[in-house]
């Protein structure tokens, strides 16, 4: 994320390729092209440099950016700015945030040793940062980068706003300031600030939980035996009224209730096969494929160009005069425009980070169509009730192979849009132009809405 954001900061383009970690064998034929065997690494004409920390600076240094400082003495203090986060906070990452996220589990002692230390580094970065708007003067360099990423987990999961305005008003100022950029937002997404901290869980499963399962299972079993007493009473009865009757009737009665008593005692008892559930990791989520000789490049050109109006739209600081000037512009015999909708299950979008990850999902399988289209697909709502909506452009005036092998393509709803309505032309504008947490797109708050190009 340090390397994106340095890209975004560079404004520069460099072609990325994401490598999962389950996908060993990808994995093996990239890292025999590191010295040190590990990622991420950069490939360059001269050498091929890994590690996040090398590779920013040979961006930094190529491009002659001032990000690196502007004499000796500000390269020396970013150096010390940089090693003083990847050591010291990352150390108080390891032992306070690490078993909040599941990483690694709860050392109590390590947890407050550091929890103290943390507050001591934060108060040498708040006297430094009264000295000036960053840093290390008043220009964002290497050190806020390195600085903000080492503390963004912590700002996020570990110290709530009273703490934060108490104990370091000045570098919660400086953070919120480089978390809204929208180079940090580019590379990081939304940054949430923390209300209520996280606690790191420590194995152990709580008092209440134990108590309560123990209640449920006696309430279970008193459901069992009030249902095994009706029973006894039906026979009962039952008995009473065909002793009643007559002699006979009880020993045929009594026979029919032997050989019912065999019958079963020579069936076979059947077990019911629990349905196969695969684990994560079995599966295959995404087949995520570049479409070879794509029908779409064979449309007749278009005199629209896409890939100006991207750079110009998210470039502009006046959204709406871009948007004026694409309407003109438009060509809706090569392109179509879409309104989207994910038509979610009732436990799905409760929070806007499982929201979030469906959301991901969907533009993650789309991430070989980005040629072809353009749009807005965010989490809008508030707690409790999200939905994942947005509008987009692409190549053609049907629904294209990519969108249709989208794995939750049957939940999704599609309307295509007129782009010489005045409605359609609102609905388009709202999504487009309104990207900001604050602003509310269709009444609805934009919780998490970011362009997809």
């Amino acid at each position: 994320m340090e390397i994106l954001h340095t890209i975004n900061l560079l404004n520069i383009e460099i072609p990325l390729e994401n490598i999962e970690v389950k996908d060993i064998e990808k994995r093996n034929t990239f890292i025999d092209k590191t010295l040190t065997r590990t990622f991420p690494f950069l490939e360059t004409k001269e050498s091929n440099i890994s590690r996040s920390g090398a590779i920013i600076y040979y961006l930094c240094e190529k491009n002659k950016s001032p990000l690196l400082g502007e004499n000796a003495l500000e390269k020396a203090k970013i150096m010390q700015w940089t090693e003083f986060a990847n050591c010291e906070i990352m150390r108080c990452n390891r032992s306070i945030i690490y078993p909040v996220l599941g990483w690694d589990s709860l050392n109590k002692e390590e947890y407050n040793r550091d929890n103290n230390k943390l507050k001591e580094y934060l108060k040498l970065i708040e006297n430094e940062l009264g000295k000036s708007e960053y840093i290390i003067g008043n220009k964002i360099t290497l050190a806020d980068v390195a600085l903000f990423a080492k503390l963004r987990f912590l700002m996020m999961f570990h110290f709530p706003e009273q703490m934060r305005k108490k104990l370091f008003p000045k570098t919660t100022t400086w953070f919120e300031k480089i978390m809204n950029s929208n180079e940090a937002r580019k590379a990081y997404g939304r940054t949430v600030l923390c209300t209520t901290p996280l606690k790191p869980f420590d194995g152990k499963i709580n008092k209440k939980t134990k108590e309560n399962k123990n209640q449920e299972e006696k309430e279970k079993e008193k459901v069992k035996e009030n249902k095994q007493d009706k029973k006894e009473k039906e026979k009962v009865n039952k008995n009473e009224k065909k002793e009643k009757k007559g002699k006979k009737d009880k020993q045929n009665d009594k026979k029919d209730k032997k050989e019912n008593v065999k019958k079963e005692e020579t069936k076979p008892e059947i077990k019911k096969e629990e349905p196969y559930v695969p684990s994560i990791l079995e599966i295959n989520r995404f087949n995520l494929k570049q479409i070879e000789n794509n029908p779409l490049d064979s449309l007749p050109p278009s005199k629209f160009d896409l890939e100006k109006f991207k750079k110009e739209l998210i470039n502009s600081s006046d959204k709406k005069t871009s948007i004026d000037n694409f309407w003109k512009e438009f060509d809706s015999e090569g392109y179509s425009l879409w309104y989207i909708e994910y038509n979610n299950d009732p436990n799905e979008c409760i929070t806007l980070f499982r929201t979030c990850i469906i959301k991901g999902d969907i533009l993650e399988q789309l991430k070989y169509f980005k040629k072809y289209c353009f749009g807005v697909l965010g989490a809008y709502g508030g707690d409790g009730e999200y939905k994942i909506k947005g509008c987009m452009l692409w190549r053609g005036n049907d629904i294209p192979q990519e969108i249709k092998s989208i794995h939750c393509f049957k939940k999704m709803t599609f309307k295509k849009l007129d782009s010489k309505n005045e409605k359609d032309q609102e609905l388009v504008n709202e999504y487009w132009t309104k990207t900001d947490e604050k602003e509310k797109v269709c009444e609805l708050p934009a919780a998490d809405a970011r362009y997809f190009y």
